[in-house]
């Protein structure tokens, strides 16, 4: 099983990314949970968002503890005393919004680094970098294809702004 924590800040799109993720697993016929916790519901705040994508029921019903994913939006969120590497299981992967290796941890097997901001800017404007992240997330574990992340994308995101918003989480995937 799948156990993801999202850091983020309010909006940066980490409980849509979560959500998308989650329909896109439904689409492949596995099992899945999206678990957001707000603390300060304002733009820039710590958010911390959860999930899980199994092939078989999912029992548990709590916040992941010991993700075997750690998802970053925002790496300065260390400046604030957050440690994304809290809980952490062995041979767990990483992957943060950074344009360069910016985390390391000895418990984490996979580091995948993508510029997020950058790739959503130059595709789709000033939005949040959720569907890049969800992108480099899907290249580094494989828990759902790019087809069916980028089905859910235009599920959830109708038209035109679904087309490119689901364009920018290929693109993040093929450069992550």
């Amino acid at each position: 099983m799948w156990e993801f924590k999202f850091y983020s800040r309010g909006g940066q799109g980490a409980v849509t990314a979560a959500k998308i993720l989650i329909n896109a697993a439904i689409l492949e016929g596995k099992f899945g949970q999206a678990i957001p916790s707000y603390g300060q519901e304002r733009k820039g705040a710590p958010v911390y968002t959860y999930a899980r994508i199994a092939d078989t029921t999912i029992d548990v019903k709590s916040y992941v503890y010991h993700p075997n994913c750690v998802v970053c939006f925002d790496p300065s969120l260390g400046d604030l005393g957050i440690n994304v590497t809290e809980g952490i299981r062995p041979n767990s992967v990483l992957v943060a919004n950074s344009p360069e290796k910016c985390l390391e941890h000895e418990n984490f097997s996979t580091l995948v680094f993508v510029d997020a901001d950058k790739i959503t800017h130059e595709m789709v404007g000033e939005v949040p970098p959720n569907m890049a992240m969800l992108g480099a997330l899907a290249k580094a574990t494989g828990c759902v294809s790019i087809e069916s992340l980028t089905k859910a994308i235009q599920m959830r995101i109708p038209g035109k702004a679904g087309e490119l918003n689901a364009r920018t989480c290929k693109a993040a995937y093929e450069n992550a």
